[in-house]
C-alpha cells in the first residue's frame, strides 16, 4: 500500500518551451472612445454648467450667490458639471447602467447637491438684513385752514396766495 506509484513515461520528449513555438502575446489596446464621443462630452459639460448655474440661482436665490465668494461658487459648479458628465460616460461604456462606477458618480451627484444646499443655507442664515433709507411709514398731512366750497372761490378773487 505505500508503494510509489510509477507513471508511464512517453517516448517523445516534449520541446522547450521559447518564444518560437509560444507566440508572445501582444497587449490588448484598451478600447478609444471614438472622437465624436469626446466632442459630446465636452459639449455636455459646458451645457451642465450653464445649467447648474442657471438652476442654483434660481433655485437658492441670486442674493445668496451674491454673497457668496467666487472660488466656493466655481469649485461647486465645475465639481457638479464634471461628475455629471462622468456619470454619462460611465453609462454609455458599459452595458449595464447601475455599475460601481456609475454609483460612485451618481454619490458623487449627490454630495455636490447636498453641498451647494448647505452653502446655500449658510449664506441665507448670515446675510446681513437690509437697511432701507427710505421711510415707508404713512405719513399724515394736517390742514392748517378747514376747506369750505367757496373758500378757494373767494380767495381768488382777493388775489391772496392759498
Amino acid at each position: 500500500m505505500n508503494e510509489p506509484l510509477e507513471l508511464a513515461q512517453t517516448e517523445e520528449t516534449l520541446p522547450e518551451l521559447t518564444a518560437e513555438v509560444l507566440p508572445v502575446e501582444k497587449p490588448v489596446p484598451a478600447p478609444v472612445a471614438p472622437s465624436w464621443l469626446r466632442l459630446a462630452y465636452a459639449v455636455e459639460f459646458l451645457v451642465a454648467l450653464i445649467a447648474i448655474l442657471s438652476l442654483w440661482s434660481e433655485i437658492g436665490g441670486q442674493g445668496h450667490l451674491d454673497l457668496m465668494p467666487w472660488h466656493i461658487k466655481l469649485v461647486c459648479i465645475l465639481g457638479l458639471a464634471w461628475c455629471s458628465v462622468r456619470f454619462t460616460a460611465g453609462i454609455v461604456e458599459q452595458n449595464k447602467v447601475w455599475t460601481p462606477r456609475t454609483i460612485a458618480w451618481l454619490v458623487g451627484i449627490l454630495l455636490f447637491g447636498i453641498a451647494m444646499g448647505g452653502i446655500t443655507y449658510y449664506y441665507h442664515l448670515h446675510e446681513e438684513p437690509e437697511d432701507d433709507d427710505e421711510d415707508t411709514t404713512a405719513a399724515s398731512l394736517q390742514l392748517l385752514r378747514t376747506f369750505t366750497p367757496g373758500a378757494f372761490l373767494n380767495d381768488a378773487g382777493k388775489g391772496r396766495d392759498c
